[in-house]
């Protein structure tokens, strides 16, 4: 570990027309003491040459290929072979603005943090930003019990009785981290081939062994919707999945023994994946008769229905409370409706 160093992973896969850019934003940032680890997961197209023609470029660039294993185990790889002090895991789709790895080497030096946290821009699949969240933490710092009983479930999901959001998501790539806290707890992140979400599942084993985090209340990466992401592919065991990250989710929550909100945020990502593959059925090429038998199954799920049962409405956005209403009441007809509206309505937004 060299004092100082900051490593960068980035994996890489099928985002040929996108890398050019990342790498670009991390090359350029005004903190220039940095490692930037190119993990090749058996990318089909133009990016392992675009790769070795980086790191001619530029001699902190390192190129690993290897064969294709999935997000998880190609970040898993850029630890394995990283020499920081800190390091980040940035997707090779996105990109970052200048300042953001000297902004948060500063706080962590400063601080004596494990892990800074900062802000994103959501940026639509035509480069227009669409939203800012900027972290609104009622500190800038956590450390000891709160990081685990104050900050972790605020990181899940909103507080789902006073509506009230700080602007910060449980994600491996709007953050620095020790590498001395990597290795004391001997982490890795799991496989999105196992686990859906493979973020917020591995950060919730992460996370029991954080002392300290600090916020810098600034948006600082700019999360992108590429054209692949247009192109929604319905996957018939999606839902399974999805019910099967919230039950390991919340076994996680049991072992590692973390407070009741903890385990009560984790129906937050639940019902938002829920949602979203319910978009993928409507959207899907599968005639309307068809759609409708697949969500009622989905509606009808008593997983489902339990958390849906369990969690308070009122404070939710008045679209998205009356669609959850929807599913609490089995409508099916209507739930398909709404969201053929939704659909509808983002599509004549972006043309």
């Amino acid at each position: 570990m060299e004092a100082g160093l900051v490593s960068v992973v980035l994996p890489i896969y099928n985002v040929e027309k996108y890398l050019d850019r990342c790498i670009e934003s991390v090359v350029k940032q005004t903190y220039s003491n940095l490692e930037i680890i190119l993990v090749d997961d058996g990318s089909p197209d133009g990016c392992p040459q675009k790769c070795e023609e980086w790191a001619k470029k530029d001699s902190r660039i390192k190129v690993i290929h290897k064969a294709n294993a999935g997000l998880g185990y190609a970040r898993n790889t850029g630890i394995e072979n990283a020499s920081g002090e800190y390091i980040c895991f940035f997707d090779s789709d996105d990109y970052v603005a200048p300042g953001t790895i000297e902004k948060a080497y500063t706080t962590a030096k400063t601080d004596i943090s494990d892990i800074v946290l900062f802000g994103h821009y959501a940026v639509d699949a035509y480069g227009k930003i669409i939203k800012t969240h900027i972290p609104s933490t009622k500190k800038e710092s956590y450390e000891g019990s709160e990081v685990q009983d104050v900050l972790l479930p605020d990181l899940i999901s909103m507080d789902p009785k006073t509506g009230n959001s700080v602007n910060l998501w449980l994600s491996a790539c709007f953050c620095l981290y020790s590498m001395q806290l990597i290795e004391k707890s001997n982490w890795r992140f799991v496989s999105e081939r196992d686990i859906i979400s493979e973020d917020v599942y591995s950060l919730l084993r992460l996370y029991k062994t954080v002392e300290k985090v600090s916020i810098i209340p600034e948006a600082l990466y700019y999360y992108c919707e590429n054209e692949m992401s247009l192109t929604h592919t319905y996957r018939a065991d999606r839902f399974e999945r999805i019910k099967k990250f919230y039950l390991d989710c919340v076994d996680v929550c049991n072992e590692m023994q973390y407070c009741v909100a903890v385990r009560n945020r984790i129906a937050g990502p639940f019902i938002s994946n829920t949602i979203a593959s319910m978009k993928m059925i409507v959207i899907a090429n599968l005639d309307k008769k068809n759609k409708i038998k697949i969500l009622k199954e989905i509606i009808d799920d008593d997983l489902l229905q339990k958390v849906l049962h369990e969690i308070p409405l009122n404070k939710e956005k008045m679209g998205k409370k009356l669609f959850l209403i929807a599913i609490k009441w089995k409508k099916c007809l209507l739930c398909y409706c709404l969201l053929r509206m939704k659909m509808e309505r983002s599509k004549g937004q972006k043309t």
